[in-house]
């Protein structure tokens, strides 16, 4: 998972249910910028992100990318290297990276589709999750999984 999707989970209150439901891993590259660079700035999602590793609830891969790089960049050659299903992200570029390198890509609030069509959660409850998520995802990824819930209704 990349540090936007991470920290968006956060702020919608959703993190430690989806992390209940599915393994996930974030470089050591991620936990940097979301940890301890977000201690530094004083954001309030980066104590409770340090503690979800702490409790094992996020786990930070032991493979380490080549050299010193970014986020986006080590989730991308970690990901090459076939170990994980897909890459939880919703940041464009990124995005664009992913899809030429043949990477597999989730977006957040399918996610929650994913979850909902695994029978983990109802759908109101996927709804409601939705909705805690909406004022951090784009108008055009909410319509999208609203509409897929709607119709398993």
């Amino acid at each position: 998972m990349d540090a936007d999707c991470l920290i968006k989970l956060t702020k919608a209150g959703l993190k430690e249910d989806i992390c209940q439901h599915f393994q996930i891993m974030i470089p050591a590259a991620v936990e940097r910028e979301v940890v301890e660079a977000g201690k530094a700035k004083g954001c309030p999602d980066a104590d409770s992100i340090e503690k979800n590793i702490q409790k094992d609830l996020l786990q930070v891969t032991k493979e380490k990318p080549s050299g010193h790089i970014g986020g986006d960049q080590a989730l991308v050659e970690i990901s090459q290297k076939g170990r994980y299903d897909m890459v939880a992200t919703d940041d464009a570029k990124l995005i664009r990276i992913l899809r030429s390198a043949g990477i597999p890509f989730i977006i957040p609030g399918l996610l929650i589709y994913s979850l909902f069509r695994k029978g983990g959660i109802g759908v109101d409850v996927a709804l409601n999750w939705l909705e805690r998520l909406s004022p951090f995802v784009s108008n055009e990824e909410y319509s999208t999984v609203r509409l897929l819930l709607e119709e398993r209704r």
